[in-house]
């Protein structure tokens, strides 16, 4: 299958690896001024690995594509709607931006099949060209709109240290994955800490339940979907990351606050509910954000 990916980031890298290693015929698509020779993977299990693939800068060169996965940050899709929608229409697009506020954004799209994903890996990019594979975790893939007679065949010919997983509820994942980010994100940047930090240190661990139950008063409905020793284990077993919004922070490029926390935030709003921890740090953090690049 021939697959285009838009954007080399840590999670692009990271798609464009494994699937490649699935007999899966790669092209990324960067900026000219981010032209690489090569791109490479690392992980617990090998040494650093070359991925195979092409990368190219004109997004014709995707048009004769048999999916193309979208793997820009949220706040630069409107930057390539355009381009999106030079694409021929037939062609699958996979939506893989954390948050909520890309859900809206298809709606301006012309394809007849757009799929979304919920991507929970830990990656982080080393350099420019190599992304380090940090924690396993499933993908979920479900369509937003239109239908495609290959994704089971593209979800299940997959390597098992990166599962994918057709859901006919792809947004309750998006909502789920969004408030676990909401829970860990904000507070790790604020502190400058690890995941694991907010669980290993009292103060950190006390407003981190703090947040939860805010959040669970809010969310009534959430309390058996996301049991508070979910939120634990998952800092424990990525208690050596650092948060992508701390990531983007360290690095000066813009987090994503309003496509994650802003839109927890406006949910609670619709209910009439507040979520005043979350609110605070929503606010800190935006006096600091800062714009970065969005092809990788």
């Amino acid at each position: 299958m021939n697959i285009g990916i838009i954007g080399a980031g840590a999670v692009g890298l990271l798609f464009g690896a494994y699937l490649s290693e699935s007999s899966h015929r790669i092209t990324f698509l960067v900026r000219e001024t981010n032209i690489t020779k090569q791109f490479y993977i690392e992980n617990d299990t090998e040494k650093t690995k070359q991925i195979p693939c092409e990368i190219v800068s004109d997004i014709a060169e995707l048009k004769k594509m048999d999916l193309i996965i979208i793997a820009v940050k949220y706040h630069h899709l409107t930057q390539i709607e355009g381009q999106l929608n030079s694409l021929p229409l037939h062609i699958p697009l996979l939506f893989i931006q954390n948050g909520l506020s890309h859900i809206a954004f298809l709606k301006h799209l012309k394809q007849e099949t757009i799929i979304i994903g919920s991507v929970l890996h830990g990656a982080a990019k080393k350099n420019n060209s190599t992304v380090q594979h940090l924690g396993i975790g499933p993908t979920y893939i479900g369509f937003y709109k239109g239908e495609w007679n290959s994704i089971h065949n593209f979800a299940e010919n997959i390597n098992d240290l990166f599962p994918l997983i057709l859901t006919p509820d792809i947004e309750q994942m998006l909502v789920k994955k969004a408030m676990l980010n909401c829970l860990i994100n904000p507070l790790t940047t604020i502190a400058c800490v690890t995941n694991g930090e907010l669980i290993e240190k009292h103060s950190y661990k006390s407003i981190l339940r703090s947040m939860y139950d805010e959040m669970m008063e809010a969310f009534e409905e959430w309390k058996e979907r996301l049991p508070w020793d979910e939120v634990v284990a998952l800092c424990e077993n990525t208690r050596l990351n650092r948060s992508s919004m701390l990531k983007d922070f360290e690095n000066g490029r813009m987090m994503e606050l309003d496509t994650i926390v802003g839109a927890i935030l406006e949910r609670a709003k619709q209910r009439k509910q507040t979520l005043p921890i979350l609110q605070t740090f929503y606010l800190l953090l935006s006096e600091i954000n800062k714009e970065g690049d969005y092809y990788g």
